[in-house]
């Protein structure tokens, strides 16, 4: 039989391991050079290809999925992401901008004709050159 710490001492180790966590996350992120070259290069993403379309014939997805349930999810999702939205946002407010910037300036160029009485052609004539000016938009920048 494998010998393993009994669930109680697991437990209380991963909880005094949070206390420690961040800060051993930072050293460790503040270390890492060259990580972009690595993850840009033809081999990784040959390799994530190949995981991708592994996970796909396994099914994983649909796995992962059905063993969580929706009431699990929701709790999870309210008790972590409560706390860190605002902080991340706070934190990403001159990224968001400078992100958003270029629709900002595609919408501002697209050139609207006056609404008219027929709700249809305000889609055609309206709603769609504000669409395809932010899909183009989106091509010319993730290309």
């Amino acid at each position: 039989m494998v010998k393993v710490k009994p669930l109680d001492v697991v437990k209380k180790n991963y909880s005094g391991a949070a206390n420690t966590a961040a800060e051993r996350y930072k050293e460790s992120i503040s270390q890492v050079s060259g990580w972009k070259e690595r993850a840009t290069s033809s081999e990784a993403e040959e390799l994530w290809k190949a995981k991708i379309q592994e996970a796909i014939a396994a099914e994983r997805r649909k796995k992962a999925l059905e063993a969580v349930s929706e009431s699990e999810w929701k709790d999870a999702a309210i008790k972590k992401g409560y706390s860190r939205i605002g902080q991340g946002m706070r934190a990403a407010v001159d990224k968001h901008a400078k992100n958003w910037a270029p629709y900002k300036d595609a919408l501002e160029a697209v050139d609207l004709p006056p609404r008219s009485v027929d709700p249809m052609a305000n889609v055609d004539n309206r709603l769609k050159p504000i669409v395809a000016a932010l899909v183009e938009k989106k091509k010319e920048i993730k290309g």
